[in-house]
């Protein structure tokens, strides 16, 4: 978990935030658990992310997705209200159709990426998006032991937003919270389909800092 969250938490001038969502599905300030969006274009398997060509496998474009609801995930999405954070762990690997490949790619990837630019409101909205292109940042740590640099791209009008689509509609038919938007590389422009797309649920405040610790720890067991 990002470090701003902890104070942000630790004062005494939030609980207000955390009072029950209303149907419209407002985002608020806090700490947000993700899950697999049940419309991911290319599950099974389920995902929240998805990663063309992380790697360079096969001749053809390599998927790599990545389970949120697997038992080993732990997924977080942590929104301060000027900054998203998206951080914690997650099974995945090549994705080869209805399974993934049982190869050296297969195990816990850690993810840390932080959209500190561009961070507003939907104009006539009240979903949360990024109005930027290549200027916010993060890594990806594979089970190989590379940390590798994504960025965001911009479909040509945000590279993220958070909530339930224009006019509550829902996204993808998903009526909750959902989080989608498009990644790419350093090195060039990654193939279509390389995004988030998951879903979002608020953890409560108590349980909110209580994650902040767990976290932490299940992340040193992982790297043990």
């Amino acid at each position: 978990m990002n470090k701003s969250l902890v104070a942000f938490l630790a004062c005494g001038t939030v609980a207000a935030a955390f009072a029950p969502v209303a149907s419209a599905e407002v985002i608020v300030p806090g700490i947000y658990r993700l899950h697999d969006h049940p419309d991911g274009a290319i599950a099974p398997p389920p995902y929240g992310l998805r990663l063309v060509e992380l790697y360079d496998v096969t001749a053809g474009n390599d998927n790599f997705t990545f389970d949120f609801d697997h038992a080993d995930s732990e997924m977080f999405l942590t929104f301060t209200g000027t900054e998203i954070t998206i951080s914690g762990v997650s099974m995945g690997g090549r994705d080869t159709g209805a399974a993934w490949a049982a190869d050296a790619y297969l195990g816990l990837y850690s993810f840390s990426f932080t959209y500190s630019i561009g961070v507003s409101g939907v104009p006539g909205d009240d979903d949360i998006y990024v109005v930027a292109n290549m200027d916010n940042t993060g890594t990806v740590t594979t089970p190989l032991g590379d940390t590798l640099d994504l960025l965001d791209k911009s479909n040509g009008s945000f590279s993220f937003r958070l909530g339930d689509e224009s006019d509550d509609a829902g996204h993808r038919g998903f009526a909750g919270i959902s989080g989608w938007g498009w990644l790419t590389y350093p090195a060039g422009a990654a193939p279509m389909g390389t995004d988030w797309i998951f879903t979002a649920e608020l953890v409560p405040a108590p349980s909110a800092l209580a994650l902040l610790g767990a976290a932490g720890l299940f992340r040193s067991r992982r790297r043990r």
